[in-house]
C-alpha cells in the first residue's frame, strides 16, 4: 500500500453514551498506562460527565498532554473521557489489530505533541493526527505482521511475569537470611538512615515556570514503580 496517512486507514469515532451508566466501565486518562497497548482498569458506577463511547477493538488515545504517550486498544466496551480520541480502523484497509501499535510508538506521540495547542494541558485535535503520513503494508502482509507484533508482545509481557517472579524470590531469600527487618529475630545491629546517608530538600516551582530548555526538574509523579519516569509532567 505504500505511505498512507492516518485519516485515510482509519477514523475518529464520535458515538455517544446515550443510556445509562449503571454498571458500565469508565475509562479516564489515568487508567491509561505510558507506553502500554492494553488496560483493564476503569471505573464504574461513579460520578461523572463523561459521554464518549468506546467499543472492543478500537484505540483509546490521550489527546491531553500526548507527551504522556498513553494509547491501548479497548478489550471491552464502555464510556471514555472528552480528552480521550477513539480511533477506529477502516474496514478494509487496515487491520484493528495492527492500529495500535501504530498509534503506541515514539515517532507517533512526538507527531501528536508537535501539533498540541495550550500551555497547562495541551490537547491535540484528530485533524492534526489524520494527517500523520507512514509506511502501511497490503491486508495480508498487515495480519502477519500483526500477529508477529502480538507475539512479541506477549512474550514481553511473561518476560515482566518472571521478573517480578523474581524479585518476589529474592526478597524472601533475604528475609530468610537476614530476618524480617521489621521485627529484627536475628537480633542484628541497628542504626539510623540519618547516620548511614544523608539527603537534600529539593526546589519548589510553579506549572506556569515550566519551560522547553533548561534543567530538568523532578516531581513525586516522576517516580512510578520504584523507577523514574519522565513522561509525567504537571
Amino acid at each position: 500500500m505504500g505511505v498512507v496517512k492516518l485519516g485515510d486507514v482509519a477514523r475518529e469515532s464520535r458515538l455517544k453514551w446515550t443510556k445509562s451508566k449503571q454498571d458500565v466501565p469508565i475509562v479516564g486518562l489515568e487508567h491509561l498506562i505510558p507506553d502500554e497497548i492494553r488496560f483493564d482498569a476503569y471505573d464504574i458506577n461513579t460520578d461523572n460527565t463523561f459521554s464518549k463511547r468506546f467499543v472492543k477493538g478500537q484505540v483509546l488515545f490521550g489527546r491531553r498532554r500526548a507527551y504522556q504517550r498513553k494509547a491501548a486498544i479497548a478489550e471491552f466496551d464502555g464510556i471514555c473521557s472528552g480528552d480521550i480520541t477513539v480511533i477506529q480502523a477502516i474496514e478494509g484497509k487496515m487491520l484493528p489489530e495492527l492500529l495500535p501499535f501504530i498509534i503506541q510508538t515514539p515517532v507517533f506521540f512526538d507527531y501528536a505533541n508537535r501539533g498540541s495547542a495550550g500551555s497547562l494541558s495541551p490537547r491535540v485535535k484528530w485533524e492534526h493526527l489524520a494527517d500523520y503520513e507512514f509506511e502501511l503494508p497490503p491486508l495480508e502482509e498487515q495480519k502477519i505482521l500483526a500477529d508477529k507484533l502480538w507475539a512479541a508482545y506477549r512474550l514481553k509481557e511473561a518476560y515482566k511475569k518472571l521478573l517480578v517472579a523474581t524479585d518476589e524470590m529474592v526478597k524472601s531469600q533475604f528475609i530468610e537470611m537476614v530476618g524480617d527487618p521489621r521485627n529484627n529475630p536475628k537480633g542484628w545491629p541497628t542504626k539510623r538512615l540519618s547516620e548511614l546517608a544523608e539527603y537534600s530538600i529539593g526546589l519548589t516551582y510553579k506549572p506556569e515556570q515550566i519551560c522547553d530548555d533548561g534543567t530538568i526538574v523532578l516531581r513525586s509523579g516522576n517516580i512510578q514503580d520504584g523507577k523514574i519516569s519522565f513522561c509525567w509532567k504537571p
